[in-house]
């Protein structure tokens, strides 16, 4: 299933060249519909045009059908679990449902490029620009699914490493290579965003902010303190007062 996020190949289908809020709002409208009607005919309709759909992009074989097999396999035990249940009309509407929704995503992803689903996200996040700017989001949303095979890579060979030491039923000897691999890529993504300056407005923002707080304390300060000239003044006044009075008083006993 991870392998599906890199099945987009440049093709002159009718569905390459449709734009990507409108593969996006058919997606939607289908899936919404597979839930209201659960009649198996019309299922057994829209699972056949979303295959046909799938088909016409043209994907990579090998895995199209990687990913649909695993999909086949849940419709399979849902139709089983219906059926011992006794219910065959859901049994059918619910396979037709789960398989007719994985067909067209998969079509959507086989005929969508990641930059234009990105630039479509970014769009769609500019009414959020006054909590994070709609860039960010973008640049979220791309890492959050570099991340995801990537991890999942990391699992395996992890695992596989287990079986060679004997080790494959120690869920340890998996998951703390796992857990530190992970966190090694994820410090050394967060270092490329930074040499890139991806993550330096928010910085210059904060910085800016802190900067600006102690400037406003020490205009504070000096608003508050009297001036030094006046009270330097007023210790000349008191010193020569000082030195005078032993005067006036000696003239005073002559």
């Amino acid at each position: 299933m991870i392998s599906l996020l890199g099945i987009y190949r440049p093709r002159r289908t009718p569905l390459h060249r449709a734009p990507v809020w409108f593969k996006m709002l058919l997606l939607v409208g289908m899936s919404i519909t597979c839930v209201v009607v659960s009649d198996p005919v019309t299922s057994i309709g829209i699972t056949a045009a979303c295959l046909l759909l799938l088909a016409s992009t043209l994907p990579p074989l090998k895995a199209t059908l990687k990913g649909m097999g695993a999909i086949v396999v849940i419709a399979i035990l849902t139709t089983l679990f219906q059926l011992w249940r006794g219910d065959w009309v859901r049994a059918l509407d619910l396979a037709g449902d789960i398989i007719a929704i994985a067909a067209l995503a998969l079509a959507v992803s086989s005929s969508t490029s990641m930059g234009a689903m990105l630039d479509f996200v970014t769009a769609l996040a500019r009414p959020l620009r006054w909590l994070l700017p709609p860039e960010t989001i973008g640049v979220m949303v791309s890492l959050t699914l570099r991340a995801i095979p990537e991890a999942a890579q990391i699992l395996t060979e992890s695992r596989v490493a287990a079986r060679a030491r004997g080790l494959d039923r120690d869920p340890r000897a998996i998951l703390i290579p796992t857990a530190s691999r992970t966190v090694g890529f994820a410090l050394d993504l967060g270092q490329a965003l930074h040499a890139r300056g991806i993550a330096e407005h928010g910085r210059s923002a904060r910085e800016a902010t802190s900067s600006a707080a102690p400037r406003d304390d020490a205009a504070g300060r000096v608003l508050a303190e009297p001036p030094l000239r006046e009270a330097h003044h007023d210790e000349g006044d008191t010193d020569a007062s000082l030195a005078s009075s032993p005067r006036r008083s000696r003239r005073s006993r002559r």
